[in-house]
Parts: structure tokens; C-alpha cells; sequence
């Protein structure tokens, strides 16, 4: 399309047809006011066809008053007509519009999660700890960090070797990859490579299968190929696909950053107290005397008499009241608080088999806020077998 027949679909026109003794005279005077006609020509039986914009179209009927002439609307066309005849139909472009705000906010969210390599652990166990960290359907990932939530869902479990975490449009995809049970052995047959299931330095090698693709003291990335399936002989003669397998310890660092706290909750007593009192038969509470407070703590419960050798005896207490209160720490304890957290957090991400060979905790003070900083360092297996495609 042109950038005239643009314009004119944008701004809108009129096709009319002029009838008269002098027809000729209202397009003179019509170009004469300014008025832009296009697609003019003449009738076999009288009469003038031509194209104007539509805004322009009432300064014709001032202008006929002197020539006196008939003018017969022959098509309407353009944007502003098209959407006059839409805005008619108000439910259908409300309804449009709900649609493309529907699937605009559904289509950037996970709804369906399918998860992979889970033969001898439970996937309701994964879901259940993927749903832990904020994933589940209906949440928008995306802003996640992915990667890192996958690393602390495998370190949660002992079963699961590598987690791998990936969007597809409204599908997340969960790969799981399980680690070896005691006595189970490795399927040699199948063609596969060892790559890396997350950044660090390399501090030992051994290929048994397959050729090493990195060496000691190379830092590596997730997901990076440590021990290649595809190799080559070393004369170019041949090249074939086995199963690379072998073990590539790497240090690892784990880092968590949290926020020293202002106060600290605790529980304390008010002084306030009640009697508590039970009667029972056999195992069956027969009755009890529930706590008046909103939240309170069971003290001094003794059993103070038994019906022998009725199963009956009669238990009696005090119900002390509690509430919770936020005491100040001092700097010294907000120290202490957020270095004690920071290492708990870091401690979370570790796998059960990694082993730490160094733990660094400091503070540092950003914008007038205290944060406490734990780092650990671990040498740990980082490989994970992938089947060759």
C-alpha cells in the first residue's frame, strides 16, 4: 500500500457521485476552497465520480448551494468508519480487550510443570520443594533466579545429583538427574558426555570414558562440557561415541547476603494465669479445660489423682499467658544475628556431599544498612552425565 492510499485509509474518504447541468463547477469550486480530489472522471451517462477526504465532505453541501448539483454517497471508506461501525458492537471490543489482557498476563506465567528423570524419587517430593522456593503454576518465573533455586532443591536430597530448570513459553521443564544408588552401576552402553553441574575451579580430573576437555586449575561454568562422549582418534583415523564417565572435584563457592535485623521477637510472660484441669479413661481424654488466652503455655501439669484399678485419672495445671515483644539489639547483636543467618542460608545451598574447606563471614555497611556476608568454599563432584543426542 502506497503512502497516498495510507493516508487516506487513516484519515478517512467519501466516494461521491455529482449530478447537474454543470457538475464540472462544484469540483472547480471544491478545488478552489482547498479540497483535495483524487480518482475524478466523468460518466458515460452524466455525471462526475470522485474521491474526497470524509472531513471535508460537509464543506460540499455550503458550496452546492450555488451549483445546485445532486450528490449521491456512493462508498464510505477508511479507519474512523470501520471503527464507527466497532464501536456499535461495545461488548464484543470489551470482550477483545479482556481476551488480549488475559493472555497477555497468562502468557507470562508458568502453568503446566513437567518434570524428567525421576525414577526412584517421589516427583510429588520435587514439586512439593520446587513449590517451597515460589515455583508453581501460575507464578511468573521469569524474574527468578532459576538457576540458583535448582541448585538449593538439589541440595536439599541426597537422590538428586542435578536439577536443571528451563522455561518454554507456559511450560516449565524440570530435569532431574538422580544420583547413583549403592551397589547400582553405570549403563556403559549408552553414548553420553559428562558436563558440569555448576561453576567453579577445577582441582582433580580422572576420565575413566570418554577425553577430558578441561584440566586442573580451569574455571568452569554450568552446564560446560568437562569429559567429552564424541571422540577422535588421535590420528584423525576414526571417530566414535562412548560413554564418558569419571570424577571432577571443583571448589565452589556458595555466597549468602542477609540483612541484620533491627529488634528481636521473643515470647514473655504477662503474669496473667488460669487453672487447667483433664479428666481421663484409659487413653481417652474424656475432658479438658482449654486455654482462655490467645496464646499461652501449659506449666506445672501433674496428675493429682487415679482411680485404681479404674483406668480414670485426674490431671490438673496452670495455664500461664504469653505475648510476643520485639526487644532492640544492640550493634554487637545485630552483628551477631545477621552473621548467623548468612551462614545458615549458605549452609542451605551445599550438597549433603560436598565437603567445606573454608568459611568466610564478615559485615558490610551499604546505604546506611547492615548486611552480614558468609562465603563457603567446598570441593565437590560437579559432574553429571548427559546422553548425546
Amino acid at each position: 500500500m502506497g503512502n497516498k492510499k495510507k493516508w487516506q485509509f487513516c484519515n478517512g474518504y467519501v466516494i461521491i457521485q455529482i449530478e447537474g447541468v454543470y457538475p464540472e463547477r462544484l469540483a472547480t469550486l471544491l478545488k478552489g476552497a482547498g479540497v483535495p480530489l483524487w480518482d475524478l472522471h466523468r460518466l458515460e451517462a452524466g455525471g462526475l465520480v470522485c474521491t474526497l477526504p470524509a472531513r471535508d465532505f460537509r464543506r460540499l453541501r455550503r458550496l452546492n448551494h450555488r451549483c445546485r448539483c445532486r450528490v449521491h454517497i456512493l462508498k464510505k471508506g477508511g479507519a474512523p468508519f470501520r471503527l464507527k461501525a466497532l464501536w456499535r458492537r461495545r461488548v464484543l471490543i470489551l470482550g477483545m480487550a479482556l481476551t488480549l489482557l488475559a493472555v497477555t498476563w497468562c502468557s507470562h506465567r508458568i502453568w503446566f510443570v513437567e518434570v524428567q528423570g525421576c525414577r526412584r524419587m517421589d516427583q510429588g517430593v520435587l514439586l512439593e520443594a520446587l513449590r517451597e522456593q515460589g515455583i508453581c503454576p501460575g507464578r511468573d518465573v521469569r524474574k527468578l533466579p532459576l538457576s540458583d533455586l535448582a541448585d538449593l532443591v538439589a541440595a536439599r536430597y541426597e537422590e538428586l545429583a542435578f536439577v536443571e530448570l528451563h522455561v518454554d513459553g507456559i511450560f516449565l521443564r524440570v530435569r532431574a538427574r538422580e544420583a547413583l544408588a549403592e551397589g547400582e552401576r553405570l549403563d556403559l552402553t549408552v553414548p553420553c558426555d559428562l558436563v558440569s553441574t555448576r561453576e567453579g575451579i577445577v582441582t582433580k580430573i580422572s576420565a575413566y570414558g570418554g577425553r577430558a576437555q578441561v584440566k586442573v586449575g580451569d574455571k568452569v561454568k554450568k552446564g560446560q562440557l568437562l569429559i567429552a562422549g564424541h571422540v577422535t582418534a588421535r590420528d584423525g583415523s576414526m571417530t566414535y561415541t562412548t560413554h564418558a564417565y569419571g570424577e571432577v572435584l571443583a571448589a565452589v563457592l556458595y555466597k549468602a547476603q542477609v540483612e541484620a535485623p533491627e529488634t528481636q521477637v521473643e515470647w514473655a510472660e504477662t503474669g496473667q494465669e488460669s487453672p487447667y484441669g483433664a479428666l481421663y479413661i484409659g487413653p481417652w481424654k474424656v475432658f479438658e479445660r482449654a486455654c482462655p488466652f490467645a496464646d499461652g503455655e501449659l506449666a506445672e501439669a501433674q496428675e493429682i489423682l487415679s482411680l485404681s484399678p479404674w483406668p480414670a485419672r485426674v490431671c490438673r495445671g496452670t495455664w500461664r499467658e504469653k505475648v510476643k515483644r520485639e526487644r532492640p539489639l544492640t550493634p554487637a547483636q545485630r552483628k551477631e544475628a545477621a552473621l548467623f543467618e548468612a551462614e545458615r542460608m549458605a549452609l542451605l545451598q551445599v550438597p549433603r556431599q560436598a565437603k567445606i574447606i573454608m568459611i568466610d563471614r564478615y559485615t558490610v555497611e551499604r546505604d546506611g544498612r547492615l548486611y552480614g556476608v558468609c562465603k563457603l568454599t567446598t570441593e565437590e563432584n560437579i559432574g553429571y552425565t548427559k546422553e548425546i543426542t
